[in-house]
C-alpha cells in the first residue's frame, strides 16, 4: 500500500481530508463487496447517497469557515447616509 503525506494547512482542510479518504474506504469496501455485475449499480447507490453527503459537510464547513473568520474580523465599516433633519418642531406660539 502506498504511503503519503498530506500537508494541511487549516483545520476546514483537514475535515476534508479525513471525509474524503473515508468516503474512498467506503468504495474501495462497496465495491470489493458487490457480487459479480453490480459493482457500477452499488457504487452509484453509494456516490449518489454518500457523495451528497460528502459534498454537502464541504460545503458547511466552507460556509462555516468563512462565517468563523468574518466573526474574527468583526463588522466591516459601512457607510451610512445621514438624513438632513427634517423640520419636525411644531410652530411657537406667542403668549396670550
Amino acid at each position: 500500500m502506498p504511503h503519503l503525506t498530506i500537508s494541511v494547512e487549516t483545520p476546514f482542510e483537514s475535515l476534508v481530508v479525513e471525509q474524503a479518504l473515508a468516503f474512498a474506504r467506503e468504495m474501495e469496501a462497496t465495491a470489493n463487496g458487490a457480487a459479480d455485475g453490480k459493482v457500477l449499480d452499488q457504487c452509484e447507490l453509494l456516490a449518489l447517497s454518500k457523495g451528497r453527503d460528502l459534498l454537502r459537510a464541504i460545503l458547511a464547513g466552507a460556509a462555516q469557515q468563512q462565517a468563523d473568520t468574518l466573526e474574527k474580523k468583526g463588522a466591516l465599516p459601512v457607510p451610512v447616509n445621514a438624513v438632513r433633519r427634517a423640520g419636525t418642531k411644531a410652530a411657537r406660539r406667542e403668549p396670550s
